[in-house]
């Protein structure tokens, strides 16, 4: 949920006057604060300062005491104004945000960091590429499934046939695999979220040529806003290609194993 301004600062105000000082919950702060949409995190700046401030000075009974914490304000808040004339809104300076990396390729060691993110899934892995050929991926893929964590693949189904591909291997394990045979509008996406919390996107389709010989990118990020974004995302196209369930099938004629799209 998106809160406004006044919103937010009723919402702060609860808190910080429900809250030992002492005992601040920071999980259940961040739960208020992420939610708010990127192109409002300055105005929610503003608020969180305002409602601290204030909140603190109505628990001041001192009549100094107020004035210094009046004086704190002023300076801390031009101090804010100031940082965020000169950030441009960058996303370093969002205090939700934990996780950030940039990945460039040809690297196997990026392969390498993308495999132990995929891995770090604890409660669930939603992954859009277009292709998957790699085996490291794979197995990291496989890896969480076989740990309990529910993961949900959207892929292309005539990269799916092609040689090389992991989707039939990825299928065969039980993981659920939805696929797009669109003629037009092709799903071209190279994005995972992880834990519904961080998201992996970029050019980088999830292949071997693309990670020893492409010149390509990945962006690693919590940031709440693109998460949810991609989320979104992510759940309109599952629903689009609900009726494309990939389906693996073995075939022993001739010792050949192929993969078949199952229609529901």
């Amino acid at each position: 949920m998106e809160l406004g301004e006044e919103e937010l600062k009723a919402t702060l105000k609860e808190f910080i006057t429900e809250t030992d000082f002492q005992e601040v919950d920071f999980q259940k702060f961040e739960e208020i604060i992420c939610p708010i949409p990127i192109k409002n995190k300055q105005w929610a700046g503003d608020a969180i300062l305002d409602t601290l401030f204030d909140t603190a000075e109505v628990q001041m009974k001192d009549d100094g005491d107020k004035k210094v914490l009046k004086k704190l304000k002023k300076i801390v808040c031009e101090g804010v104004k100031f940082t965020q004339d000169k950030s441009y809104g960058n996303i370093a300076n969002d205090p939700c945000t934990l996780v950030q990396d940039s990945l460039f390729f040809p690297s196997q060691e990026n392969v390498k960091t993308l495999c132990r993110h995929i891995e770090s899934a604890k409660r669930n892995l939603k992954i859009c590429v277009f292709t998957i050929t790699d085996a490291n991926i794979c197995n990291s893929i496989i890896n969480r499934h076989e740990e309990g964590i529910k993961v949900q693949v959207i892929t292309d189904e005539e990269c799916s046939q092609n040689e090389g591909s992991v989707i039939g291997k990825l299928a065969a394990k039980g993981i659920d695999v939805r696929t797009d045979n669109s003629i037009r509008n092709h799903m071209h996406n190279k994005f995972c979220i992880i834990d519904n919390s961080i998201l992996c996107t970029g050019s980088f389709n999830w292949t071997v040529q693309a990670g020893k010989r492409n010149q390509e990118n990945i962006l690693i990020t919590d940031y709440s806003f693109f998460v949810h974004e991609y989320l979104e995302e992510f759940e309109r196209l599952w629903a689009q290609f609900a009726d494309n369930i990939f389906e693996f099938k073995e075939f022993k004629k001739r010792g050949r194993k192929r993969s078949r799209r199952k229609k529901s």
